[in-house]
């Protein structure tokens, strides 16, 4: 087992892993703020919650395969990979966060997301991992079909009420 800190394959899977777990906190929220007012973005956002925990999960035992213990972090990741990107920052403060915003937020995070692990699956050298990678990719990729979908759901439904 390496337990250098300037392994590349190592800091790359904590960064990972946290990434993961912060997102699982995002999505809460979300889910949250929709609850009782909107039951399909609660019920989409808690799904998120819950397979951004099971990525963190899967992560972490790769991790403790390779590395041993997954040190606690205190700090958020440094690049911005999944986190919400608003115009209106104030709108999660202030609890005005609309349908269209909170399906903007998670499709822009998705699809960093997707985009850091298919980055990653190409750059890492160790086989499990970068097919690890691919699959995250690869799920992304369905959070962002899924949020697509449901954007433009919402965009009809408020255009045909708009007429």
């Amino acid at each position: 087992m390496s337990s250098a800190q300037g392994d590349p394959v190592r800091a790359t899977l904590l960064r990972a892993i946290q990434i993961e777990t912060r997102n699982a906190g995002i999505y809460d929220s979300l889910a949250h703020l929709f609850l009782g007012y909107d039951d399909s973005l609660n019920a989409i956002f808690r799904e998120m919650a819950d397979e951004e925990r099971q990525h963190g999960a899967d992560l972490e035992l790769r991790f403790r395969e390779r590395f041993g213990p997954v040190p606690s972090s205190t700090e958020d990741p440094k690049e911005v990979i999944e986190a919400p990107d608003l115009e209106d920052p104030e709108a999660l403060i202030f609890d005005s966060l609309t349908a269209e915003q909170a399906l903007v937020l998670g499709l822009h995070a998705e699809e960093s997301a997707r985009e850091f692990y298919r980055q990653e699956s190409a750059r890492t050298p160790d086989p499990g991992l970068q097919a690890v990678y691919k699959e995250l990719c690869e799920f992304e990729q369905g959070h962002v079909d899924l949020l697509k979908a449901k954007l433009a759901e919402k965009r009809r439904a408020a255009s045909s009420t708009s007429r």
